[in-house]
């Protein structure tokens, strides 16, 4: 098999097992109506469109209109993963205040993202390694930073006072799949697949021990027998 075709199998690979995630932690979400359930399965969702996308782009499909939806997806999908986290870990107004946050500069993303022509040399060899218009970089960043930092501290305060370390995992994927984007500045593309691998193989080693979480986490524990 040659490389290329090597790449795309892996991709298409990826693909599978993101959209395996969405719809289990999806599934989880219809069977106990946790929100952070639901914001997590949109998030993989997206993470398998774009990673769908990759594919299409690597076979050599151009169209601007697409590259410009992949660029804003790879920077909502983190914001989307982010609502599950503040699900669970923040409160009232700073989780109202959270939640405006992620749809204002959602919006503004899209707006800038479809606003800014981007150049077909973007994409070389079927790989978006070229710097995307300024504007677009900019607005990712505030869309993605603060993200990034609050799946850090409410993983870490899972992880520590409630034991919950499969959270650890789904971060560090999280944060992983990120920063993959930054792997678009070099022509490195097997960098830029080895990283996403990883971050994949992390939300799998995550998510998919939602379902053995214990009790406690869950329901309440039962009281001691008469």
């Amino acid at each position: 098999m040659s490389t290329s075709s090597l790449a795309a199998a892996s991709l298409v690979a990826l693909a599978a097992v993101a959209l395996f995630l969405a719809v289990l932690v999806l599934l989880r979400f219809r069977k106990e109506g946790r929100r952070s359930h639901l914001y997590w399965g949109v998030g993989l969702l997206l993470v398998f469109v774009t990673l769908a996308q990759e594919v299409v782009l690597y076979i050599g499909v151009w169209s601007e209109p697409f590259v410009q939806t992949y660029l804003i997806l790879v920077a909502l999908l983190v914001s989307i993963l982010s609502l599950g986290s503040a699900e669970l870990s923040l409160k009232g107004r700073w989780k109202a205040s959270w939640f405006a946050f992620v749809i204002v500069t959602g919006v503004a993303l899209t707006v800038v993202g479809f606003l800014y022509t981007v150049p077909s040399s973007i994409v070389v060899d079927g790989v978006v390694s070229g710097s995307a218009p300024t504007p677009i970089l900019l607005v990712s960043s505030i869309v993605t930073f603060p993200a990034a930092a609050l799946l850090v501290g409410s993983s870490l305060y899972g992880a520590i006072w409630q034991k919950q370390r499969h959270l650890l995992f789904i971060t560090f994927g999280t944060l992983v799949i990120a920063a993959a984007g930054a792997l678009y500045l070099v022509s490195v593309p097997v960098t830029l697949y080895y990283a996403e691998f990883v971050g994949v193989a992390l939300l799998f080693l995550g998510f998919v021990r939602i379902p053995l979480l214990r009790p406690s986490a869950e329901s309440p524990a039962p009281g001691p027998a008469a």
